[in-house]
Parts: C-alpha cells; structure tokens; sequence
C-alpha cells in the first residue's frame, strides 16, 4: 500500500499524485515507469514517472481521467493508499549531449516529458521545447518545464494561450529557425507522435518517441504491448518504452490500443458496482474424514524407518502377491458436462479414506525404492504411503513436509506419471503403478482440512539473511528448506500476489488458488518473509541487497517471457499469448464482470500448443463458452502434456486437430483476427527431443475462422533479472548459467527453476530449490 501524500487538479480530467515509494524515487530514471493498481479487484496500469524525491521518498505521477481504472485513481484524495505500486520498468531514456534538442509534449504527455527535459539539460543539451494542449487550462507544467528550457513554445488547438496550433507546428518552428537540431523526443498521443515523426523526417531530424500507451503489464510476461518496429516484433515494456519513430508501424499502434475498447466502454457503464467491487469468496473446507486410529507421537525418524516394527507388521500382514491383485484407484472426477461450465471447482474431487488406505496397500514397500529416485524432491514415499495404509495420515503429511514444501501442490499438478510412478516396480510386472500423486494429495489434504497443520522441525535461528527473488515453486522450496535449516528468509516478488506461476498460470479447476494460499501461510508460519511488488534489478537491486546484510541470494525468476511463432499476421489483435490468457483470468479474475480487468471473450477460439499450458487455455476458453479447437504440429502421441489432462480436454469437448500448425492469420478491418491459415503436416525422422520432427506437406493447408488465438508455444526466461546482475554469466535466452550445485558464477548468487532451465514443471523447479538450498548452506556454514 502507497499512501498518497499529495494531489493536484492540473485541468478538469488530469490530477497530479505525490505518492509514498522510496525504493522507487531512489532507483528511478527519466523514462521509467511505474504499474500501480486500484483496490484488490483493480486492474494493473502503466504510468510514466513524472517525477520523484529521494529526500521525501515519493515519486510523481499525472493522470487523465479517460476509462475505469484511471477514473478510480484520480477519485482517490491525499492521504488514500494505492493498493499496488510497483517499478521502476522500462528502459530509461537515452540520455546524452546530442547537441540541439526538442521535447515536444502533448496534453498529459507533458508529464513524462518533464524528467526528460531535466536529464537532457543536466547532460549539456540546448534545450527547446514544445507544450501543447487543446486550450489553456489542459496545457499542463508549463512552470516546471520552463525551467528546465532554454525556450519554450506554448501551442493551443484553439489559439486561447500561446500560438494556435498543433504540437508539429512548434516542432517546426524550432528546426528552421536553428542552425541544426540533433534530435526530437516526442510524448503524446500516437496520431501526434506518428505526425511529428512525418514532419521532422523532412529534415533528417530523428525522433524519439514513448509508446507507454499501447503497454498493459510493464513486465514482459504477457507480450500485450507486442508492436511491429523496423519490421521485427518489440515487447514495448521491455524494449522500450522508446523507439525510434520512423520505425515504428503506426497503423498497427492505433489499432492495437482499440484492443479492449468495447469490454473498457462497458465497464464504465458500470463504473458504481466496480467502485463497491465484490467480496472473494473464502473457500471453506471441513474435513469429512476421521482417523480411525490415534495420532501417533513418533518422530520423523521413527516414521520413515523401514525397520521400525510397525513397518515390519504392514509387510507381513499381507502377501506381496496379494497387495499386486489389488486394482489401481480411480480418481472420482466432476462430471465433464457441468465441469466444463465452472472455472473454479476442481475436476478431480480427490480419494475418499477408503481408496486412499487400500491403493497404499498396493505399495509393495521396496528395500530400494526407485520411485524415491525419480522424485525431483526426494520424497520418502515408501514411509509417506505406509503411514496411510496404517490409517497415520497426519503422519503421512509429516513425512511429506519434511522435504516438500508443496505437497498438496504437487500432489495435484506434478506429472508423477513421468516421474517417481514411471520407477514403481508394478510396472516391470506389467502392472499400473501405485497412484503416488493421488495419495500425495490425499495426505495434505487430510492434513489442511483437519486444521492439525503441523510445521517441520525447524533448526534454531542462525541470524545469517538470505534472499530469495521470485515466489514460484523453485523460490518457496528453497523458501522453506533455508527456514528449515535457522536461516532468517525475504521473498522477493514482482507481482501482487504471492506464488509465481502457481497463481497465474494454472486454473482453479486443477489448482484451487486457496490450496497454494494454505502452502505460503505455512511457509510464513515457519518466519519466512514475503514482499510484494518489488522486483530485483529494478526496484532494488542485488548490490544493495547484498550491503543490508543479505549473505546468499537465490534467483528463481521463472521463464514468464512468452514466446510467438513470428507467422504474418500474429500481432493482429485478440491473438493472445497463453501467460496473458490465463494472467487475466487466473490473476486478475478479469472473466468475472466486476473485476477492472479487462477480457475479450472468443467465441471461437484457436489454442496453438500440446503442452500443459495449451490444455490449460483451451480448457479456460471452454469454461468461458468458447467452441475451442485446440492446434499441435505433431501428433497426440507426442503431446508434451500430461495424459490426464489431454483426457479431460477432450471429455470436456475441446476439438483436437494434430498436425497442424499455423502458418498465417489473417485480420478484419480493425485488426482483429478473424482467420487462421494451417498448415498440415506430417511427420519424419525424430528429432533431438527424441520425438519426430513435423514436417510440412507440399500446397496442403486448411482455413479455420476464429476470432481469438492463444498462442502456448512455450516461454523463455524474462531478462529483467538476469540482465541486471554484474557479473552474472548467462545461457541460452537469458538462462543464468549454474553449476551441479545450483551456483552461478557468482559464488554468492545460486538459481533454479525456469530461470535456469528455460521451462520445466513445477515438481523440476523445487528439486532445484532443495539443491540450491543445500548447496548455500553448505557455503554459509563454511
């Protein structure tokens, strides 16, 4: 929360805040912008810095009343908080001695303008520059920007103050009366910026334009602000926000910007119901089952020794033979007809006691475990499914707990099928291997819903602070195994909410979002510390958090950069990349009418992708009303995604169209894609993955109309980290290189998880939090 310390009506729609964000106010540069976000139903918005005090510790923004969320900000008053400010993002302006410039600003574009003004000015420039609005009460800090100018022309639409005109004319003005002008920064509205670049390339003047505009996250992991520029496709928040402007494509701006236009009218029209917002409903959930037998005291050793004679009673209670005859459990499933309606009640509804204790009799109790070596983490699972069969599932969580932070987590979206289940020895015996993931979750959810959460050991507190960038899966693992270990633990976190991907990538009906908030609320019970909104290398960075005192940072980031084909066509509008789907929905709840965020809603609907994510987003789209055909340039057989989840896709009635892949789309008058060109392929000799390559067939292509695609071709590792880290050796597409023991280069900084691997599953990504946390604690200790 940022308190706001003052307010200023400029004009009748634009305000002036001075808001409380000293980490931002020391960090920031002229360019820079700031995401802030109004009520906890808010959208997150971008806004250029206007200004900032370190000695106050603020930073000032000015905003136009124009749609639903600036209209919310701009009715807060001095001394209201904003719920969500986070920054600086962006690029900051090239600042330099170019000689001879002029800064042109346009209505509100004043303001982002103004600390550019002041770098340029501090740099040496001659400085003149050029103000505009559509009368004299919208020209806005014309003081400030005096000051900083070595001549100032004011222009008015309609001539009321200063000369008549439109910004062009001032720039003009300036260019043939000096001897030579070296550059023209230009911030407004895009038809300004396109005209200013128009007439100052009559003069081989560059120009240098802002495109915050077009911009919705500032982080890069949804790629919405994706633009043509000098013909290859720019993520504006992470390239930008400034351009050169002849190289921009104009005509794909404008459009671009009348992306959400209809859904942002509508959400005015019903601006007092979004005011009031809505209450989340908190999930209640009472555990129905009871433990036929008393808890048991036994310590952890006690329960996950194979020796220990309860162990030894189980086994000779039945016959191997007997425990092989016992069929596999079936997860009970919500209907596919009504589940395909509902975004947020789980499909799979979990094993009653009764399933649950005889699959763990199934467990044949292995003196060598191999499914203990195919598990990322190194779960017991012998020990944890043991204490089931014996009716202990409190026990069986504690065995769990011991070395997964994630339990519940994991139990539900792990591919265990790939994992610890593809090492059972049922399957050398032609057998289905024991259902390791279902009894997982059985046992933490036992344990959740019977309110006997209990915390592992913790080892007395050693004072040393490590660091933690990143609240995914790989960051909590780490997380809780340096708590574990006495270490004092910060979370860092860029987003709003804590749990990375775990929050805004998977959907509610395979992962409850209240199932991850019980997971961080243990980790926080256990003293690891969380902060929101911050990211490292923007906000703060690794330097200084190591002079507070920090003596070991892990950087689990993720990989949320979402990757395109770069097919013509692709930047037409309603083409979507799958982390900004799911974001909208997942995160920000934008198909709910009453959340700010907005959410065009396909009807029919292409999913480009045959991984977990692609059944993620066309299963979303299903619940939404879409008719979904989801399109894989390989066959199902070599589908990435988990088995089950390509099962419930199609019981839920998502079309399925395998080799095939999009080559082109093509969009209506407005941009918006209304026909997707596929081309069909066959397949040819494996490649590198193992799985055989597509290949095309000659002049064979299908046409699908759609009117929205979600591209999940997969994700690359955000840059903003890594890029700011001195001395940090980096990998293939901004990977941060590590060594066996989860060390970079630099001995102090360790990382895991998508950042490391470039996109991997949740269960990989703690695996390497557990290595990384082992690894600096054997470093720490010395």
């Amino acid at each position: 929360m940022n308190k706001i310390v003052l307010k200023k009506q400029l004009s009748e729609k634009v305000f002036l805040f001075e808001i409380e964000a000293p980490l931002i106010a020391k960090s920031r540069k002229a360019g820079n912008f700031i995401i802030v976000r109004v009520g906890e139903n808010g959208e997150r918005v971008p806004l250029t810095i206007a200004d900032a005090s370190i000695e106050r510790g603020t930073i000032t923004i000015v905003v136009q009343k124009v749609g639903l969320s600036s209209t919310k900000l701009c009715d807060l008053n001095e001394g209201d908080y904003i719920t969500d400010v986070v920054g600086p993002l962006g690029n900051p302006t090239h600042i330099e001695n170019f000689g001879t410039v002029v800064c042109a600003g346009g209505g509100v574009g004043v303001a982002p303008m103004l600390p550019i003004i002041r770098a340029l000015k501090a740099a040496g420039n001659r400085v003149l520059s050029v103000i505009a609005g559509r009368s004299k009460e919208l020209v806005i800090l014309e003081n400030e920007v005096r000051q900083s100018s070595d001549e100032l022309i004011i222009m008015t639409d309609d001539g009321s103050y200063g000369e008549k005109g439109v910004v062009t004319v001032g720039i003009e003005k300036f260019i043939t009366q000096e001897e030579h002008v070296d550059k023209v920064f230009a911030i407004g509205p895009p038809i300004m910026m396109k005209f200013c670049c128009l007439m100052a390339q009559k003069y081989n003047v560059p120009v240098e334009v802002s495109l915050n505009t077009i911009m919705v996250d500032g982080t890069g992991m949804c790629g919405a602000c994706r633009l043509s520029i000098g013909g290859k496709t720019k993520f504006v928040c992470i390239d930008g926000p400034e351009f050169d402007g002849s190289l921009v494509d104009w005509d794909e701006m404008f459009k671009r910007m009348g992306t959400f236009r209809d859904a942002e009218r509508e959400e005015m029209e019903h601006y007092e119901e979004h005011l009031r917002g809505f209450a989340k409903q908190e999930e209640l959930h009472t555990c129905e089952t009871c433990m036929d037998v008393e808890p048991t005291t036994e310590t952890i050793e006690e329960l996950t020794n194979r020796d220990s004679e309860w162990r030894k009673e189980l086994r000779a209670a039945m016959k191997p033979a007997e425990r092989k005859a016992i069929e596999r459990v079936a997860m009970p499933e919500l209907d596919p007809v009504y589940r395909a309606t509902t975004r947020t009640e789980e499909v799979n509804k979990g094993l009653t006691k009764q399933m649950a204790v005889r699959e763990a009799h199934r467990c044949l109790d292995c003196g060598k475990p191999a499914c203990v070596e195919g598990c990322p983490v190194n779960i017991n699972i012998p020990s944890f499914i043991k204490n089931i069969e014996r009716g202990q599932f409190l026990a069986a969580a504690k065995v769990l707990k011991s070395t997964s932070a994630l339990p519940a987590v994991c139990g539900r979206v792990c591919p265990q099928e790939k994992q610890c289940e593809s090492k059972c020895i049922h399957l050398k015996m032609n057998e289905p291997a024991v259902a390791i993931g279902y009894l997982e979750r059985f046992a933490a959810d036992f344990e959740r819903e019977s309110g006997n959460i209990a915390l592992p050991d913790l080892a007395p507190k050693n004072g040393i602070k490590v660091a933690v960038v990143g609240s995914g899966p790989s960051g909590l693992s780490f997380a809780g195994d340096m708590a574990k270990k006495g270490y004092e633990v910060h979370v860092f976190e860029a987003l709003h909410e804590i749990g990375g991907v775990l929050k805004y990538g998977i959907p509610e009906f395979r992962l409850p979002n209240h199932i991850v908030d019980v997971e961080i609320e243990n980790l926080k019970k256990m003293g690891v510390e969380f902060q929101t909104d911050c990211i490292v290398g923007k906000t703060i960075t690794i330097n200084q958090l190591e002079a507070e005192g920090f003596k070991g940072i892990f950087v689990g980031s993720g990989a949320g950069l979402p990757n395109f084909m770069n097919i013509k066509g692709e930047n037409s509008l309603n083409i979507m990349s799958s982390n900004e789907y799911l974001t909208r929905v997942n995160l920000m709840d934008a198909a709910n009418p009453l959340a700010d965020t907005p959410l065009n809603i396909g009807k029919h609907v292409l999913v480009v992708g045959g991984g977990n994510t692609a059944m993620d987003s066309c299963r979303t789209a299903k619940r939404l009303g879409g008719d979904v055909t989801l399109v894989y340039r390989r066959s199902e057989a070599e589908m990435p995604a988990r088995l089950e989840e390509v099962k419930h896709a199609k019981e839920e009635g998502i079309n399925f169209l395998t080799l095939h892949n999009p080559i082109e789309y093509i969009a209506d008058e407005k941009g918006a894609v209304k026909a997707a060109v596929l081309q069909v392929m066959e397949l040819g000799e494996p490649d590198a993955s193992g799985r055989r390559s597509p290949v095309p067939v000659e002049d064979k292509t299908v046409t699908l109309d759609v009117d929205q695609v979600i591209v999940a071709v997969g994700v690359s590792p955000n840059p903003l980290v890594p890029k700011s880290i001195e001395g940090l050796e980096l990998g293939r597409k901004n990977t941060i290189a590590v060594n066996d023991q989860m060390q970079s280069s630099r001995p102090e900084i360790f990382a895991g998880g998508d950042i490391v691997r470039g996109g991997a599953t949740v269960i990989l990504a703690m695996g390497d939090g557990r290595r990384a946390a082992a690894s600096m604690d054997e470093k720490l200790r010395g």
